[in-house]
């Protein structure tokens, strides 16, 4: 098994931890990378089954030979620390996304993702404002100090008393949807494979 993230990590541990409740001799690999690198191992065989979000492109493209079935649905928004006035507001203006640095996490020096957001976030001008980091404990540390503000996937985010930092969706702005997409070889799909996909398909995980 493979995921891209720790916000989709939170959905693949939530089913394996049930399936290995019901099959507790179960051995299993689990492996992050990048949406790249996942494909490819799915893609190969090196793995069953990987966890990836796609947001402004589609986590595989046209020529994939694999197949993607989304099990999460939700919308993505803008980490803003409880320091700022903007956290008083129900929307962050686009207007006012040039006073900080924009963060994403990715845990790989990927392209994937931040092709992603410059394709759903036609309101940044400046992209040299984007920056990767590679953890999420750093991302969010930096926006609760107010250095930057950061994408995070709602739904999938820390929890929402967070004491220093609020979610805000962005003002006029409705292509901010997300999927989680699950990513593997239909052609090779196990019994073991389709109890998961029941599992998040089944269990009506999409946003209310």
């Amino acid at each position: 098994m493979g995921y891209f993230s720790a916000f989709e990590q939170q959905l693949l541990l939530k089913a394996l931890y049930q399936l290995k409740q019901n099959v507790p001799d179960l051995q299993l690999i689990v492996r992050q990378g990048s949406n790249e690198h996942l494909t490819q191992s799915v893609a190969n065989g090196a793995l069953d089954l990987a966890l990836s979000i796609s947001y402004g492109k589609p986590a595989l493209s046209a020529t994939a030979t694999i197949t993607a079935t989304p099990i999460y649905r939700n919308q993505m928004v803008m980490g803003v620390s409880r320091l700022n006035p903007l956290s008083r507001l129900t929307a962050l203006p686009q207007t006012r996304l040039t006073d900080r640095p924009m963060l994403y996490y990715s845990p790989e020096n990927s392209t994937f993702l931040l092709e992603s957001f410059l394709a759903s976030a036609p309101f940044i001008q400046n992209y040299e404002d984007i920056h990767r980091v590679a953890s999420a404990e750093q991302m969010h540390l930096l926006v609760a100090l107010d250095q930057a503000f950061a994408f995070y996937p709602q739904g999938l985010t820390p929890p929402a008393t967070d004491d220093s930092v609020v979610y805000l969706p962005i003002e006029n702005d409705d292509t901010q949807t997300y999927t989680i997409d699950a990513l593997y070889n239909g052609h090779a799909k196990t019994a073991l494979l389709g109890r998961l996909l029941d599992y998040w398909l089944g269990d009506d995980v999409d946003s209310e």
